[in-house]
């Protein structure tokens, strides 16, 4: 009998496969961007299936976030143009694939017991064991936020989707 955790990685692999051909197919730069991002939030859910939570979080922050960053920028810069198309049938399909995500996370959570209530701990502890730790992480994600936040401040300065006009 095939396991639940084989169904699963199946099904987001297919998922998966599905988003990168629509982030290839895709002629808008805004829509193949968000495909990027949801492409990004398979594979990090296909590496916490394999047991590789902190490679998916790190995923998750960094490259989820940049195709985020990138739509932000996108259309603040160029601005939306009036030529996007309405093609009901992606917005059904994304709707369909973040419902079996969601499907897919409650249930293995369900089967695998994967909520656990976390106990209380001091804010001196936490920091502790996190600098001890994962400082390196730390710092990476320290200096990836202040790079998302020059980027967001001079985007602001400029005035949006005006060019800086």
């Amino acid at each position: 009998m095939i396991s639940w955790t084989a169904v699963w990685a199946i099904v987001m692999g297919l998922a998966s496969l599905v988003a990168a051909y629509y982030v290839i197919r895709s002629k808008d730069l805004v829509y193949a961007s968000s495909a990027l991002a949801i492409l990004g939030s398979m594979v990090a859910a296909e590496l916490a299936i394999l047991g590789l939570g902190i490679v998916s979080a790190f995923l998750i922050i960094v490259y989820v976030g940049a195709a985020v960053m990138f739509i932000i920028i996108t259309v603040s810069l160029l601005g939306l143009r009036g030529d996007e198309r309405r093609n009901s049938g992606v917005g059904v399909l994304v709707a369909l694939l973040t419902a079996a995500l969601w499907f897919g996370v409650a249930l293995s959570a369900g089967i695998y017991g994967l909520y656990v209530a976390p106990h209380p701990v001091g804010m001196t502890a936490a920091v502790g064991g996190l600098l001890s730790r994962y400082a390196l992480v730390v710092a990476l994600i320290v200096v990836a936020q202040a790079a998302t936040l020059v980027e967001a401040i001079s985007v602001a300065r400029r005035g949006g989707g005006n060019g800086g006009k």
